[in-house]
Order: structure tokens, then sequence, then C-alpha cells
């Protein structure tokens, strides 16, 4: 009976283990100093924030979940922002290096309050350097079937501050961001520019 105990109670610390690797959520917030245009408008410089939610798993075919949203106000009055519902599969996963493609469905607003639905493709990257918890990361979403266009991309660098933990971690982010939008709507097209820098905290469970 103890030996059978004992058995079950590896197993479970095992089983424990492999699930913690192979379901995660993560949840991330960032605070951006962005430059602002839109067609001929000067220039301008905004703070705007953006959060995430992802969702992955161990289960084949089925394709992992993510989605983000950018606020990209720019003076009061405007609603200027952009939505993504994402799913996309691991390409590779191990300790030095991640790669995840997909598709994602973009909502955008601009500072007219012109909007558009797109679909597009879906592209991340992370290398990590072994034993230190440092890692680079880079995502793309871009692409249109349509006239109306919109690209997002950053790029940085982020440091985990307990990688190895099986139950919580937390990872700080910075990097830069480029987003461009272009929504016409038999009216004058005009593209929309936010672009800067950015910093923030992730949170994986």
């Amino acid at each position: 009976m103890k030996k059978l105990l004992l058995a079950f109670v590896i197993l479970t610390v095992f089983s424990t283990s492999a699930m913690a690797d192979a379901i995660g959520l993560y949840a991330g917030g960032n605070y951006h100093y962005n430059e602002a245009s839109y067609g001929d408008a000067p220039e301008t410089d905004t703070s705007n924030y953006s959060g995430y939610l992802t969702f992955e798993h161990f289960i084949p075919l089925v394709p992992n979940a993510k989605v983000r949203y950018i606020d990209l106000r720019n003076k009061e009055g405007d609603d200027s922002a952009a939505f993504n519902a994402i799913l996309f599969y691991q390409i590779f996963d191990n300790k030095l290096f991640k790669i995840n493609l997909g598709l994602a469905y973009t909502g955008v607003k601009d500072y007219s309050n012109d909007s558009a639905d797109l679909a597009q493709a879906y592209g991340e990257a992370k290398i990590y350097i072994p034993s230190t918890g440092i890692f680079a990361f880079s995502e793309v979403v871009g692409g249109s079937v349509t006239k109306d266009e919109a690209f997002d991309g950053n790029a940085g660098l982020g440091y985990t501050f307990n990688p190895d933990s099986l139950i919580v971690n937390f990872s700080l982010r910075a990097g830069y961001r480029y987003q461009t939008m272009t929504i016409d709507n038999d009216k004058a097209e005009k593209d929309q520019v936010n672009q800067g820098a950015f910093a923030g905290l992730e949170v994986h469970i």
C-alpha cells in the first residue's frame, strides 16, 4: 500500500511538471511612447498602452490562441485602436529558440474613426540566452487581401526573473514598435503611422 501511494505521488509530481511545461497562459501589458502621424498632418507625440493574453497547449492540430489590444488615441475624441484575434501553431519551442506562425483577424480604427477588418499573417520568434534569463523577441502581424492595409511589428529584449519556476514567472520587456494602417473608404486614403519605444511586464502561469 505504501509503495502504491509513493508511486502515485511520484506520478502526480511528474505529471504536474509535464502539464506545466505543456500548458501556458501569458498575460502582458506595455506602455508606449509614440510618434504619431496621419496623412499630411505634422507628427505628434503620444503615450499609449497595449495588452495581450496568450493560451498555449499540447493538443496536436488544435491551434494556440492570442488576443491583443493596442490603444492608439492621439487626441480627445478619437477612438483609434487596433485589435487582433490570433490562431497560431508552435513550429519550434525549445531551450534556445521559439517560433510561432499563424493567422490573425485584425480590426483597426484610425484618427478619422474610419475602421476596417482584415485577415492577416502572424509570426513570432524568441531567442533565449541559456542560463541568463535574457531573451530577444520579435512579433509581426501583416498582409492584406483587400484595399485596406495594416502592419504591426515589434522587436526587443526581455529578462525573466525566475525562468525555472513551475508555477509562475515574470518578465520585463522593452523594445521598439512600428504600426501603420491605410483605410480606403471611398475617401482620400491616408496613412496613419505610430512608432516608438515601449516597455512592459509579462506574467507566465
